[in-house]
């Protein structure tokens, strides 16, 4: 398979492994990759994508790293922790995708790409030669410069200044703080954790780790992480209980909640171990607090 192809297709699946997915966008994620490996202008699909409603936001994302994997100068020794961030960088895209567009409709919309009708525009003998489609009326797609209002212009520029406004706010978020930011606390965490079984855990202050907890799982929830907000939602409610004395402290909590951490950190760390009994064990914690 095509290196630049594999690229964009593994980052769709990597992004797709930090979403709770049900069976239905388990096939839409299916459908976009089979769609994606069968592509022969890997350029020019992500394009066609752009132009569709129900896609752009996402193939926008799919372009940025479409132009990193097609740049002559990579730099191997980092593309590791790029894969990482373009990766991370399509879970909130890839999430809400998956939430307006069923399989039927994707399928629907990619049949749409091939549409033959489209007008295209071809050099020939130095001059620009267009086809148009049959039956239509020239007299509809011929823009007179003259006609243009202000209104229209002052339009069109409200609409350049949302949508680059839109896409600045959204490169403003850096994985590097976001993984920091995470991972922060989780030696801390760990320790106390280990304390709470011993004496050692008198006088712990639990409302300061609730709240960063909560905040964490704010900042999770809001870029695409369900898992990492699961995960932390659950840490900070497990902790609220203990507080008020509502849950008992003992060795299966203590596994639990440690194995809400080291989910955490395999998730963000993009570690290839199977953490599914940690997984597992976390969310029937989660059941057990009526959280799910």
């Amino acid at each position: 398979m095509d290196f630049k192809k594999q690229y964009i297709i593994q980052a769709i699946s990597v992004a797709s492994n930090n979403l709770r997915l049900s069976s239905d966008k388990i096939e839409t994620v299916a459908i976009l990759r089979e769609y994606c490996e069968k592509c022969n202008n890997f350029e020019d699909e992500i394009k066609k994508m752009k132009s569709k409603t129900e896609l752009s936001k996402f193939a926008i994302k799919l372009w940025e790293s479409y132009q990193f994997i097609s740049s002559f100068h990579i730099d191997f020794l980092k593309i590791t922790d790029i894969f990482k961030e373009h990766s991370h960088s399509l879970v909130m895209e890839l999430s809400n995708l998956l939430d307006v567009i069923s399989p039927k409709k994707l399928r629907e919309v990619l049949a749409s790409m091939d549409d033959s009708s489209e007008i295209s525009v071809t050099l020939e003998s130095g001059h620009i030669k267009t086809e148009i489609p049959i039956r239509a009326d020239i007299r509809k797609i011929v823009v007179v410069e003259d006609d243009i209002s202000k209104e229209s212009v002052e339009r069109d520029e409200l609409k350049e200044e949302l949508i680059l406004g839109e896409l600045k706010s959204a490169n403003s978020f850096d994985f590097d703080d976001f993984e920091e930011e995470i991972l922060k606390p989780i030696g801390k965490l760990e320790l106390l954790l280990k304390n709470m079984l011993t004496d050692a855990s008198i006088g712990i202050n639990f409302s300061s780790y609730i709240q960063l907890m909560k905040k964490n799982a704010d900042i999770s929830s809001e870029i695409g992480f369900t898992i990492l907000a699961e995960m932390h939602t659950i840490f900070h409610t497990a902790f609220s209980l203990i507080e008020s004395r509502q849950l008992e402290v003992d060795k299966n909590l203590i596994e639990s909640l440690r194995a809400c951490l080291i989910v955490i950190v395999a998730v963000v760390r993009g570690k290839d171990v199977d953490i599914t009994n940690y997984l597992n064990k976390a969310e029937n914690l989660g059941k057990f607090l009526k959280l799910n």
